[in-house]
């Protein structure tokens, strides 16, 4: 028979205050995302404030992700292997983003076809130059 003592597991119990600090946390954040969306950063050299805007916005909303996923969902307190999983679910989320990324840079997409012809590699040119395919052509889908 097993050793029952070899399966023990503690479970750490998080103080309620600690909830609360973060709870606070996460508001005055909040509200400092709602403070950037009123505020216009200006102009950073080549950095619209626009673009200046967004990216604080988003260190923000970062800051805030991690306060709910180390503290509330506990991988903080969790092992080595739930810290492995966290961090390669953002991993895998940021490889999601540069593949659809890549996807919305494509010109063309390939379109299901009956028609099988061996010159079938989709062209990457402008829509104005004589190289274009045909419009009729069933292996090309322009996008919109």
């Amino acid at each position: 028979m097993a050793n029952s003592a070899a399966h023990t597991h503690e479970h750490h119990i998080v103080p309620t205050f600690t909830y609360v600090k973060t709870l606070v946390a996460l508001i005055a954040l909040m509200i400092l995302t709602v403070a950037v969306s009123y505020v216009q950063i200006p102009a950073i050299g080549p950095i619209s404030g626009t673009v200046a805007n967004q990216v604080v916005a988003l260190a923000i909303a970062l800051v805030k992700a991690f306060l709910v996923v180390t503290i509330f969902m506990g991988v903080k307190f969790g092992t080595k292997l739930i810290k492995l999983w966290a961090i390669l679910g953002f991993i895998w989320v940021l490889l999601i983003f540069g593949i659809l990324g890549d996807y919305t840079t494509r010109k063309y997409e390939m379109a299901p076809s009956w028609d099988s012809q061996s010159d079938s590699a989709l062209p990457r040119v402008a829509p104005d130059e004589p190289k274009m395919p045909r419009t009729n052509d069933l292996n090309v889908k322009i996008r919109d």
